[in-house]
């Protein structure tokens, strides 16, 4: 897997808002209501920076991937050359080619075996899926009776 570099800034963003945003964000909220007139509560600003830095993220990631796509692009690997061929003997037969240093691939025979099929392999164990879809519907059998009990639904 590949790390971004700097991209867990806006974890730590929303955790300082989360620990420190009962002090600072009344008094910035307050300020801002009267510098704009508008009625600004404290859990608006605190979207507004979220969404802000959300934005800002989505942008750096864009402009990182620019720049970095056409970086990639500008360097390219070199393209082989092909020897060059042999002068022509005069003795009318055609030039040989050169013989290619690779090794030849070898034919299956009968004695090699092939793989078997790909067998597939779930991601989610199915007892644990299922396990997970029993509990879904007795907890909301659950929620149901107690609703029912409680006079939720007439």
């Amino acid at each position: 897997m590949q790390q971004s570099k700097g991209g867990g800034w806006l974890g730590w963003l929303i955790f300082i808002f989360l620990v420190f945003g009962v002090r600072f964000l009344p008094p910035v909220a307050a300020w801002l209501s009267q510098v704009t007139g508008l009625t600004i509560t404290v859990p608006m600003l605190i979207v507004a920076v979220i969404v802000g830095s959300v934005v800002v993220t989505i942008a750096s990631s864009i402009i990182r991937q620019a720049t970095v796509g056409r970086s990639r692009a500008e360097t390219r690997l070199p393209t082989p050359t092909a020897p060059p061929l042999p002068p022509q003997k005069s003795g009318g037969q055609p030039p040989s080619l050169p013989r290619s240093t690779m090794p030849r691939p070898r034919l299956p025979t009968g004695e090699q075996r092939l793989p078997g099929p790909p067998r597939f392999e779930p991601i989610i164990d199915p007892r644990i899926l299922s396990f997970g879809i029993l509990g879904v519907v007795v907890l909301g059998a659950f929620f149901f009776v107690a609703l029912l009990i409680a006079g939720g639904i007439p």
